[in-house]
C-alpha cells in the first residue's frame, strides 16, 4: 500500500472531481450497481453481499475500483475513464501497480451526500487478512455514521468545532449549512491527512483540519457549536482509535463534556452521538451534568436514548455479536459490577449554555422508530422555553390541541357500583416513545383540548366543572400541563411538535 504522504500530492484535485462528475459517479448510481435501497445498506464485509458482475459503464468501474476494492486493468480504467485517467489516479496517490495490467485503489472513495469523500480501506483486493490499523480512518457511508449526519443541527452558526471527525464530512456539512466556519479536529495524523484530502477535493473553503487531541491545540478559541460521534465502544485494551472509548467507553466523551465550560459559548450546542451507562442510582443523563463541574447551572442536559444493552449482553458477546471467550466474558462481568453499570445507553447527547438562566432543566427521552433532526430540535425548543419563564404564557394563552396519536387507556376497578375508573394511561408513539400514568382531571383536559379553545378558557372550565381545585392558579395549571406537553400528548400553538403537521 502506498504511504499516507503520497494522498494527493499531485494536486489535481480539480480534475480529479470533474472525472467522478463525468462518469456519473454517485450515490444512485452506486446502489443501481450493487442493487442497495441506499447507500448505507452497502456491507463492508466481502462475504456479506453478492459478487459485483463486469463494469459496463464508467461509474461501474468506480464502483469496484474504489466502493468494492477490487483489481481493475489499468487499460480498463483508461478504456472506461478516459486516456490519463490511471495516470491521474496514480499521481494523486490513488492506485497501485499490482501484476501484469492489474492495478487496485489505495483508499476506499466514494460519494455522500454530494461529496466524494475517501476514508481508509477496509479489505485486500487479493482477499487476503486485511489488518486494519490502529488509526484506520472510519468510513463515512456506514449506518451509525449516517444517522450522525442526518441528525446533524443544520442551521446557520459562526464557529463549529467537529471533534474526532475522521474523514471531516460533518464540518463539510456544517459548512454547507451556513457554519460561518469550521473546525475538523482528530487525534490522528492520518485522519487529518484524509480530511484535508476531502476538503480540497470538494473545493470547501471554510474548513481548518487540525491534529489535536480533543480541545488541546485550540488555546484561547471559543466555539458556539461543538459536534461529536467520538470513541465510544467500553474497551478492555485499545485496539482502533476509531473505537477505544475507555474501559467504560466514556473517556473520550466524559473529556469532551468537561471541556464544554471552557470551549462552549453562551447560547451555544453541544452535539454528541455516543454511548455511557446508567448507573445504580446515577441515570446517564445525571452523570453527564456531573461531569460539567461546577458551572452546571448555565447548561441544559437532553438525552434522546436510541438503545439500551444490558452489560450481561455485552459481556458475553462482542459487537457484532460473536460470542467472548469465558475469562473475557468473566473481566467484563467484574468490571460492570466494579463500576455499578445498570444498562449501556446509546443515544444523542444535547448540552446549551445558558449563562445565568434562572432554571435550567435536565431531560431524557426514548427516541421513537424514525426519529429524526426536526424531533430533538423541537424537545430543545420547547423544554427551553418552558425553563426561561415562557411557560406560562405559552399555556395559558395559547391553544390546546390534543395529539391525535396518543393512546388513551383506562383501568376499571370493581366496587359496589360496578365497574369504577381506576388509573388512566397514556402512550405515545412520537416523536419520543412515551408511557405515562395521569389524574383524572387530566383526562378530562385532554378531552376538550380541541384546539379552538385556550389554555386559559380550559382552565377555568375544569374548575368550573369540579375537575380541580378552586384555588390552584393559573402558574400551577401550566407547571401541571408541561409534562403532557413535554410528551407530546398535548400541543401549543407556537410549540407544536413536528408531526402535528402530517
Amino acid at each position: 500500500m502506498k504511504q499516507l504522504e503520497e494522498l494527493g500530492v499531485a494536486g489535481k484535485y480539480g480534475e480529479l472531481r470533474r472525472l467522478f462528475e463525468a462518469a456519473g459517479y454517485t450515490e444512485e448510481a452506486i446502489c443501481r450497481c450493487l442493487h442497495l435501497n441506499r447507500l448505507a445498506d452497502f456491507e463492508l464485509e466481502s462475504s456479506q453481499r453478492p459478487a459485483v458482475p463486469p463494469p459496463a459503464t464508467p461509474s461501474d468501474l468506480l464502483v469496484a475500483l474504489f466502493l468494492v476494492g477490487e483489481y481493475v486493468s489499468r487499460a480498463g480504467v483508461d478504456a472506461f475513464l478516459g486516456a490519463g485517467a490511471a495516470a491521474l489516479f496514480e499521481g494523486m496517490g490513488l492506485l497501485e501497480a499490482a501484476e501484469a495490467d492489474r492495478c487496485a485503489a489505495t483508499v476506499a472513495l466514494y460519494p455522500l451526500d454530494g461529496l466524494y469523500i475517501a476514508s481508509s480501506r477496509w479489505s485486500n483486493a487479493d482477499g487476503s487478512a486485511f489488518e486494519t490499523p490502529p488509526d484506520v480512518v472510519y468510513p463515512a457511508l456506514i449506518r451509525n455514521t449516517r444517522l450522525f449526519l442526518d441528525l446533524l443541527p443544520d442551521t446557520p452558526c459562526e464557529n463549529l468545532l467537529d471533534l474526532g471527525s475522521g474523514t471531516g464530512i460533518a464540518a463539510f456539512e456544517a459548512s454547507r449549512c451556513g457554519a460561518r466556519h469550521a473546525w475538523a479536529s482528530d487525534i490522528a495524523e492520518r485522519s487529518t491527512r484524509f480530511a484535508e484530502f476531502n476538503r480540497l477535493l470538494n473545493g470547501i473553503d471554510r474548513v481548518t483540519t487540525v491534529t489535536s487531541d480533543l480541545y488541546e491545540e485550540f488555546g484561547g478559541q471559543t466555539f458556539d457549536r461543538i459536534v461529536s460521534h467520538p470513541p465510544y465502544m467500553p474497551v478492555l485494551s485499545q485496539k482502533w482509535i476509531f473505537m477505544s472509548g475507555g474501559e467504560d467507553g466514556e473517556q473520550i466523551t466524559r473529556r469532551l463534556i468537561e471541556g464544554l465550560p471552557r470551549y462552549l459559548d453562551d447560547g451555544g450546542l453541544c452535539f454528541c452521538l455516543t454511548m455511557g451507562s446508567d448507573r445504580t442510582g446515577r441515570p446517564f443523563e445525571q452523570r453527564i451534568r456531573e461531569w460539567l463541574g461546577e458551572d452546571q447551572s448555565n447548561f441544559d442536559v437532553a438525552l434522546v436514548v436510541r438503545k439500551l444493552m444490558e452489560p450481561e449482553q455485552y459481556a458475553v458477546r462482542t459487537v457484532p455479536f460473536e460470542p467472548r471467550p469465558r475469562a473475557e466474558a468473566k473481566a467484563w462481568r467484574e468490571l460492570f459490577a466494579r463500576l455499578e453499570v445498570v444498562s449501556l445507553v446509546y443515544g444523542l447527547v444535547l448540552i446549551q449554555r445558558r449563562n445565568g438562566a434562572e432554571r435550567t432543566f435536565t431531560v431524557r427521552r426514548q427516541a421513537a422508530a424514525g426519529f429524526r433532526r426536526a424531533d430533538w430540535q423541537w424537545l430543545l425548543s420547547w423544554e427551553t422555553a418552558a425553563a426561561d419563564g415562557r411557560l406560562v404564557p405559552a399555556v395559558l394563552n395559547s391553544r390546546l390541541h390534543a395529539s391525535r396519536r396518543t393512546d388513551f387507556s383506562v383501568s376499571h376497578g370493581l366496587t359496589g357500583e360496578g365497574w369504577t375508573p381506576k388509573s388512566y394511561h397514556l402512550s405515545m408513539d412520537r416523536p419520543f416513545s412515551m408511557d405515562c400514568k395521569i389524574d383524572a382531571w387530566a383526562a378530562h383536559l385532554l378531552a376538550q383540548c380541541d384546539g379552538v379553545k385556550t389554555g386559559r378558557q380550559l382552565f377555568e372550565q375544569l374548575k368550573e366543572t369540579g375537575a380541580i381545585p378552586p384555588q390552584v392558579s393559573g402558574a400551577e395549571f401550566a407547571e401541571a400541563v408541561r409534562p403532557l406537553i413535554s410528551g407530546g400528548f398535548l400541543e401549543v400553538d407556537g410549540f407544536r411538535p413536528p408531526q402535528a403537521a402530517e
